[in-house]
This record gives C-alpha cells, structure tokens and sequence, in this order.
C-alpha cells in the first residue's frame, strides 16, 4: 500500500461504473490486448487499473480522458489540472487489477493487487 497526494497515469480511462445508492464512482483503465496494434505500449498490458471514488457528493469530469492526472485539494479530487473536472468524494484509492473476471467489480468482489490511497 502506498499513500500520495496525486496519481499520474497515461493510460486512457472511462467512466466504468456509478452507483448512486453506494456513492460510488469507478474509472477504469483500457487493457492492451496481443492482436491489436496500439502507438504506445503500456507496462503490464493485461492490467487495468481503477480508480475508485467514494462518498462521492459532485461529479464534473468528462466520460473519457486521454491520461489520467489526478490532485487532491481538500475534499476534491481535480483531474488533468482543470478546475472545473473534479469529483467531491470522501476518499479516492487506485487498484491494479489483472485477472480475467473484470466484471466482478459489480460484486465490489475484484482482489486488487496493488492498491493506492490518494
């Protein structure tokens, strides 16, 4: 486990999932599959990554981004550097996940293999 202030990311992410009854926001990184060509190759290809929002109050992020820079300032977590993307949530932590069972995360059930509390 570690603890920082900001994550950095050059992956490309995507809303995954929201769930208004939990008050949770999930990102998620894209995989890199072996058949496909890609520009630019990421470390550990069949790893996603997540990041997860919690006690999320507001959302004002895009769906997608292009890389991913995430800045804790107070209660908000401001995205790319843009004042007006950010999420007020009560905690943000990232998980490394390279299993083959993505969709357990609608179980709240994925074991992550590394995780990071911002």
């Amino acid at each position: 486990m570690n603890d920082s202030k900001d994550f950095i990311c050059n992956r490309n992410y995507r809303i995954w999932m929201y769930t208004v009854s939990h008050c949770t926001l999930i990102l998620r990184s894209e995989k890199q599959y072996f058949d496909v060509e890609y520009n630019d190759k990421y470390d550990n290809p069949n790893t996603t990554i997540d990041v997860i929002l919690n006690g999320v109050d507001f959302i004002s992020i895009p769906s997608n981004f292009d890389g991913i820079y995430i800045k804790k300032d107070n209660d908000k977590f401001i995205f790319n550097n843009n004042e007006n993307w950010y999420v007020k949530a009560f905690n943000c932590w990232i998980g490394k996940y390279d299993g083959e069972i993505e969709d357990q995360i609608w179980q709240r059930d994925l074991d992550y293999d590394e995780i990071i509390h911002l």
